[in-house]
């Protein structure tokens, strides 16, 4: 009944943002995106934990990778859009993602974001990749304030990450049978840039050819970054993305 209520509340509230925001009123961005992360959260909750990871039959290495990918992928591709959207080109974008990123800080000293890692199943390692995505969004949005050219490439390193990441992982582990020397596997490499291409299209409009040797070279920083692929991938797509359109 509890959650019912609340679901309720959150329901209602957003489409006050929407009404007020559509209105131009001061601030109301932010409850949106808060809205947002709220429903991505709910999300995935709903479809990677309840319905994919537990009612499907499928190996354990892709059931425990569901959860984790499908939050990454939301948070790629609704989260931090709707922050870009609302925010893009000014001050107010770094403040968000700062504010954002030290809640994450605290919720993980306080031992939050371990429990809530715990129950879902993802492991407590994955907070560390919670901090890379939005560090490394953080400093793309740094780079757009000074170079405001630079803004485009913000939400493509976003959107190439939250797609190409869970694409290579999830088909790496499928359909990888060509190795490279550290383990990971030629489809997956390929499996990036189809994912990353297809976001950033989506998402921006761009050629298709220069999303491709954008998308090469993220799916290159994927194959080396280690644990810290959320904040590399990012950078290094938004630099190779503002090289491209800027000179090609």
């Amino acid at each position: 009944m509890i959650k019912k209520i609340v679901g309720a509340f959150f329901f209602v509230f957003s489409i006050g943002c929407l009404y007020f925001m559509s209105k131009g009123l001061v601030g109301i961005k932010l409850a949106y995106v808060l809205i947002a992360l709220h429903i991505a959260r709910l999300l995935t909750e709903l479809v990677a934990v309840r319905l994919l990871a537990n009612k499907l039959t499928i190996r354990e290495d892709i059931r425990t990778e569901v959860p984790r990918k499908a939050g990454h992928l939301l948070i790629g591709l609704v989260t931090l859009p709707m922050i870009y959207h609302s925010f893009k080109g000014t001050y107010h974008l770094i403040i968000c993602m700062a504010i954002g990123l030290g809640i994450i800080i605290i919720a993980d000293k306080i031992g939050f974001a371990k429990r809530i890692a715990t129950r879902d199943g993802v492991g407590d390692d994955n907070i560390k990749g919670l901090y890379y995505f939005a560090f490394g969004f953080l400093i793309n949005s740094i780079i757009s304030l000074f170079i405001p050219i630079y803004n485009p490439c913000v939400l493509l390193g976003a959107v190439a990450t939250g797609l190409g990441d869970p694409f290579a992982c999830i088909f790496g582990k499928l359909f990888g049978k060509h190795k490279f020397k550290n383990g990971k596997s030629v489809e997956g490499f390929i499996a990036f840039i189809v994912g990353s291409v297809i976001a950033m299209y989506i998402a921006t409009g761009v050629v298709i050819w220069q999303l491709i040797l954008i998308g090469l070279v993220g799916a290159i920083i994927e194959l080396y970054a280690g644990n810290r692929d959320n904040l590399l991938i990012q950078v290094g797509v938004g630099l190779t993305s503002y090289i491209v359109l800027l000179f090609l």
